[in-house]
Order: structure tokens, then C-alpha cells, then sequence
């Protein structure tokens, strides 16, 4: 039986599978490793608790404390960008692309802030902000457009949107202006 060559890549030789390996591993004491992540059962390994009881700071699960948004947007591009743009700053509970869906999702998940286009199909802003009032009526909403009807604009206020921001605005402001709407009282 012919050897096979050495590996070259590691300058190491490739052992022999035939033969037996002299090397013996040697497991590491447990009081030196220490998990980076909660185990499942909520204990911990190591010699401060040996008796198996649970470790309070394992359970509870991480909560993500960020102000809920949902967006409501028909261009696939633009929702895309806003997610991308506040997600850092808020925890988004959805994306849609309609005023009805946007009603149905403001309804489940109770969102501390909207962000709702003008124009979109299953009514719009027009549809969107009196459901979304109606049925979270502690949402606040911020309207989204490319155009700025005046009388639109105040339609939408006085249907219960709180604020009314332009395409197109700089990330920093319109996250602003969302953190802003949360301090309004209507």
C-alpha cells in the first residue's frame, strides 16, 4: 500500500488512516468556558452554580425597546429605502403596499407610529388615516407624499394625521420628524 503525499498546503503530512493516532485531547475544565449565549434550560455550567438553579439574567428574553412603525407605501423602492433608513431608529412591524392593509396591520399590531403615503391604492392616505385613528387610535401618523396639495395636506390633518413630510427628505430628518409626532397629543 502506497502512502499518500504529503499535504503541501499546511506543510503538515496527511496521516496515515491505517494506523492508529497517538494524540489524545484533553477537555478544557468547565469553569473555563463560559457560554456566549443563554442556554436553553436557563443554567449555567460552571462552579458558581453547580446545583443546576436558574440564572435570573438568562430568563428573561432580549427585548427590543425601539418605538414601533409601520409603513404603508405602494413603490416597492421607497419602502424599501425607509426600511433601510429606520430601522436603526424604530422596530418596524410592517410594510404595505395599500391603505387596507396598512388598517389591518395598524390594527394587530398596535404601532406607536405610521408612516402612510398620500397616494396608494385601496384609497390612500384619505382611507388609511381615519382607519388606522379608528382602530389604534394611539398611533401616530405621519404622512408620506410626492406632491403637496394643500387642501389634501389638511384633510389628512384633520382626519387625524399629526405631521406631513415629502419624499425624498433626508433620513435624519424624517426620522426627526417621526420621533417628534410621538410627543403629540391629539
Amino acid at each position: 500500500m502506497t502512502e499518500p503525499p504529503p499535504d503541501h498546503s499546511t506543510g503538515v503530512p496527511t496521516p496515515d488512516p491505517t494506523q492508529r493516532s497517538s494524540m489524545t485531547l484533553t477537555p478544557h475544565a468547565p469553569s473555563t468556558i463560559r457560554p456566549r449565549v443563554p442556554l436553553l434550560d436557563n443554567t449555567r455550567p460552571d462552579d458558581d452554580n453547580a446545583r443546576g438553579e436558574t440564572d435570573r439574567r438568562y430568563e428573561e428574553p432580549l427585548r427590543d425597546h425601539r418605538r414601533t412603525l409601520l409603513i404603508a407605501d405602494d413603490d416597492p423602492v421607497v419602502l424599501y429605502r425607509l426600511k433601510t433608513q429606520l430601522s436603526d431608529s424604530f422596530r418596524i412591524v410592517g410594510l404595505v403596499a395599500s391603505a387596507t392593509e396598512a388598517i389591518a396591520l395598524a390594527q394587530e399590531h398596535q404601532p406607536d407610529v405610521a408612516l402612510v403615503d398620500v397616494e396608494m391604492p385601496g384609497g390612500g392616505g384619505r382611507v388609511a388615516v381615519p382607519g388606522i385613528v379608528g382602530c389604534s387610535p394611539k398611533t401616530r401618523i405621519v404622512m408620506l407624499s410626492a406632491d403637496e396639495v394643500h387642501h389634501v395636506v389638511l384633510e389628512l390633518l384633520s382626519a387625524g394625521a399629526v405631521a406631513y413630510v415629502r419624499k425624498g427628505v433626508a433620513a435624519d430628518q424624517l426620522a426627526e420628524t417621526l420621533a417628534q409626532a410621538l410627543r403629540v397629543d391629539r
